[in-house]
């Protein structure tokens, strides 16, 4: 084997087409371009999923909500399955041990189960939790520590809720103090000396 007689395997390198080399090769004076339009020019400046006006598939196409990557780290767990548990600690080694949930779970909420039964006295920890589920854990003499991403959740949303109550009751007061102003309509001398401008 000598390098000058090295070559591409066949059918992996292909000769580029030559266009706008005459009517007879079929790809001549419009390139195989059509005739004017966007498409014609060198560069068209379409953005991506353009249809030519026409209504495009990403529109036609029906919705179906969203999709939170934070769903795929997060489970519920049901207060009836707390009595699965060994021991008296609960928390996210516990239930894992448990085979309540699996390793790549990051956020756990316990939830009130439809028919309660806690039978136990239990020490949460580290938890997020519902209003119903904490009442029946402390019922059952149990004690609650809401884990510390559920308490920031609840101070970002009482925030928020604040923030939107201040600037709705600022609008309102705006709206009390001056009333609601109409635009001043423009006379007929206006409108032509803007037009005598214009000209």
């Amino acid at each position: 084997m000598h390098l000058y007689t090295l070559k591409p395997a066949e059918g992996s390198r292909r000769r580029h087409v030559r266009v706008g080399r005459g009517i007879g090769s079929g790809l001549g004076k419009t390139c195989g371009r059509g005739i004017k339009g966007s498409g014609a020019r060198k560069s068209p400046n379409v953005r991506p999923g353009f249809e030519g006006g026409q209504m495009p598939l990403k529109i036609r196409l029906p919705k179906f909500g969203f999709y939170s990557p934070k769903s795929d780290i997060t489970a519920e767990v049901l207060l009836n399955d707390l009595n699965r548990i060994e021991g008296d600690v609960v928390d996210m080694a516990s239930l894992l041990k448990a085979r309540l949930i699996t390793k790549k779970i990051k956020y756990v909420k316990i939830v009130l189960s439809k028919v309660p039964n806690l039978t136990r006295k239990l020490e949460v920890k580290g938890l997020g939790i519902t209003r119903g589920a904490k009442a029946a854990i402390e019922a059952a003499g149990g004690t609650v520590e809401v884990a510390q991403y559920s308490l920031d959740a609840a101070a970002r949303r009482e925030k928020s809720q604040k923030r939107s109550a201040a600037k709705k009751q600022m609008l309102q007061d705006k709206l009390a103090a001056t009333g609601i102003v109409k635009p001043a309509k423009k006379d007929k001398a206006d409108k032509a000396e803007k037009a005598a401008k214009n000209k």
